[in-house]
């Protein structure tokens, strides 16, 4: 009962609440067994958004964050975006996938709403006219992939992809690059999202044409329980991973089985030499510091990132922003040097990078260029 008397409290008073701040909402895993990548999401954001509110950089307004679990759940994120879009939030910011993303798309058309930073680079986001994005697309890094391993001979891939909507639009994208660059479509291999993806049927599937190596689109788990069993079998296929890949969790599931693993980054690295010669990294790992006393990573950096372009388009919406507002400012952004990392929003860009990075796992599970 009492539980029951918080969340109708809450209900209640949460317009009421959020009409005196300027509200962005977002849907993240705050539970389950990505709830450690939602919480970095969330928090890298609420760093940057407490120093903003500290400093009075948006003449007594706030931003206040609020942030729902989705639990890596589709219709739980769409049920999220409903909520924060019934409840007033100006915009839509860092979700965790295009999975989770792809049902807010007609709230924040119908709303005039921005849809800022998913945490993904799939295509199946990247046409929406109210999404802006601050990384790369799964084109650019698969590029990137491609190049590296076609310079040492290998160019024979096979492709593993979440088998639903968002998975073959990311396996069409992968695919359709190496076609724009004269190589042969690879073939895909299609897993289920969610529990165990891959048992010996699939690595079977995978090997059956001895191919150079695998090309990841999937999350972690998949790409290490890949490795489990194709160590198992004797079947020591290379992988390559696109972003999407945490590679924090994949060493922490697999351990050295990963050794020699390649995943793309969209962000440079956060490591500590860069925490004190760049300001931007100085910033972000200082504010997360400051927050919750933790260490700065990719998707916190990336999160930190993300909501400093924010401030910057809530700045330039002037003092009586509005969801139609912000959504044009970000349009107006143009170039943005962040110290450490640069965006370029100009002449109808709403893609605001294309850098990748390639890493691979080496000696003393780290990952390194």
């Amino acid at each position: 009962m009492r539980k029951l008397l918080a969340c109708a409290l809450f209900l209640t008073l949460a317009p009421v609440a959020w009409a005196q701040d300027i509200v962005i909402g977002q849907s993240v895993p705050l539970s389950g067994s990505n709830a450690d990548i939602g919480r970095d999401m969330r928090d890298g954001a609420l760093a940057i958004f407490n120093k903003v509110n500290a400093s009075n950089q948006l003449g007594g307004r706030k931003i206040q964050l609020v942030t729902l679990d989705n639990a890596n759940n589709r219709q739980r994120a769409a049920e999220n975006s409903q909520q924060l879009v019934n409840q007033g939030a100006l915009a839509l910011f860092g979700y965790n996938s295009a999975t989770n993303s792809v049902d807010a798309l007609p709230l924040v058309a119908q709303n005039s709403m921005l849809f800022l930073a998913p945490f993904s680079g799939s295509l199946s986001l990247r046409n929406h006219p109210n999404v802006y994005t601050i990384r790369a697309s799964y084109k650019d890094e698969t590029l990137e992939i491609l190049e590296s391993k076609r310079a040492v001979g290998s160019n024979k891939a096979v492709v593993v992809y979440y088998d639903d909507e968002v998975g073959r639009s990311n396996y069409e994208a992968v695919a359709g690059t190496f076609a724009d660059n004269g190589l042969e479509r690879p073939r895909g291999v299609a897993v289920k999202r969610g529990g165990a993806a891959v048992n010996a049927a699939v690595v079977d599937a995978i090997a059956k044409d001895n191919p150079h190596y695998v090309l990841a689109t999937t999350q972690f788990n998949v790409v290490g329980e890949f490795l489990k069993i194709a160590n198992d079998k004797g079947v020591p296929i290379p992988v390559a991973a696109l972003s999407f890949v945490n590679p924090d969790e994949l060493v922490a599931s697999v351990g050295d089985l990963a050794r020699g693993t390649v995943v793309a980054q969209v962000m440079p690295s956060p490591r500590s030499s860069n925490q004190i010669s760049v300001p931007l990294m100085k910033e972000c790992a200082e504010a997360l510091n400051t927050l919750n006393g933790a260490r700065l990573n990719y998707t916190t950096l990336e999160s930190c990132i993300a909501a400093k372009v924010l401030v910057e388009a809530i700045k330039k919406a002037g003092p009586q922003v509005t969801r139609a507002s912000l959504l044009q400012a970000m349009g107006n952004l143009g170039r943005l040097d962040l110290k450490g990392f640069s965006l370029n929003f100009s002449n109808g860009q709403r893609h605001g990078s294309n850098w990748v990075e390639l890493t691979i796992l080496s000696r003393g599970n780290r990952f390194v260029q």
